[in-house]
């Protein structure tokens, strides 16, 4: 075997060295070369010629899959180095699929451009692209998958409140019911394994604006006095509900009837029944109350101040609406109980 005379030379990170290995001398029609393989470094002369035949004269073994530089058919003429980058196996797990492969290189990305392996932008890689990788490594692909998806969505509205000075603080009033609009999203939704691992959206479309919900706010501070007083009734006599000694009435149909004939009312009697919802005091009396003092009339007002089906005072809230004295009984209810109609 003709090999010269051999120097073995430690190569940084298995990498071989390169470069020129210059020796000027030349005798009897021979050359020198250096050949770098296998972490070791050759010196020989011989005669001049292509790669292969210099390596196949001195019986330096070499394979298909190697990676010579020069070229395998570049001419040499002395003085230069060959480098031989021995082919290695390495397993490459793509997606679902395994394969083991040969590669003469050992960072990542240069071992999958050997192997014209294409990845896409959401596709990932480890080790990284930068790493390299020893010979018994994998290097593993997840292949993730890009859609586009339009769905229909709310567009959620907004509460806006407006301020108004012949209200009282306490009182909130709807002006504007608020509705929700909607709108067409388009998203880019990534997805690892069939599992989704991110959504962008792309465009979006208001197909329908929502409606602004606008609320009036009173700001009107209340009298100091109205907070405080008694709750005024157009009849000064005290009674209990449970025994009425003083009136007697009768039920029908969920209707009171005083002994004078007065009664709530279909009004007073709905009214009634929400009052028993919000305060737990029995429907019958509050429709004793309302016949008492409205003889179930709305509009009833009372030379005191009073009005509505229950006859609040002013300072409670406004009466222009049923329900807006449904409002003002209850917070005179909450303030006083039933002592604001002079029951016990």
């Amino acid at each position: 075997m003709k090999l010269g005379k051999i120097l073995v030379a430690a190569a940084t990170s298995g990498v071989l060295l390169s470069g020129a290995f210059m020796i000027a001398e030349e005798y009897t029609g021979k050359s020198a070369f250096a050949v770098n393989m296998d972490n070791t470094r050759i010196e020989l002369k011989t005669k001049k010629g292509t790669v292969r035949e210099v390596l196949i004269a001195n019986d330096i073994p070499f394979s298909a899959d190697d990676r010579i530089e020069p070229g395998l058919d570049t001419k040499v003429k002395g003085g230069e180095t060959i480098n031989i980058y021995r082919a290695r196996e390495i397993t490459i797990v793509d997606g679902e699929t395994t394969t083991t492969r040969k590669t003469t290189y050992r960072k990542v990305e240069d071992i999958l451009k050997e192997l014209n392996i294409t990845l896409g932008d959401q596709d990932k890689v480890t080790p990284e692209l930068s790493s390299e990788v020893a010979e018994v490594d994998t290097i593993k692909i997840t292949r993730n998958s890009t859609t586009t998806e339009t769905k229909k969505e709310a567009v959620k509205f907004e509460t806006k409140e407006e301020k108004d000075d012949t209200k009282y603080v306490d009182e909130k009033v709807t002006k504007v019911e608020g509705k929700n609009g909607e709108k067409e999203v388009t998203y880019n939704v990534v997805r690892e394994k069939g599992k989704e691992i991110s959504r962008e959206v792309v465009s979006e479309k208001v197909l329908t604006e929502a409606t602004t919900k606008v609320v009036v706010v009173g700001t009107k501070q209340r009298p100091a006095e109205q907070k405080a007083s008694s709750q005024a009734t157009s009849s000064s006599q005290s009674y209990s509900v449970q025994s009425a000694p003083a009136q007697s009435y009768s039920a029908a149909g969920g209707s009171v009837r005083l002994s004078n004939g007065n009664t709530a009312g279909a009004e007073g009697a709905a009214a009634a029944q929400e009052m028993a919802r919000r305060t737990g005091v029995s429907a019958s009396t509050w429709e004793h109350i309302i016949a008492r003092e409205s003889n179930g009339q709305v509009n009833a007002r009372n030379a005191s101040g009073a009005s509505g089906l229950f006859q609040t005072m002013p300072g409670w809230g406004s009466t222009a609406t049923v329900q807006d004295q449904i409002n003002a009984a209850t917070r005179a209810y909450k303030a006083q109980g039933l002592a604001a109609w002079g029951m016990r």
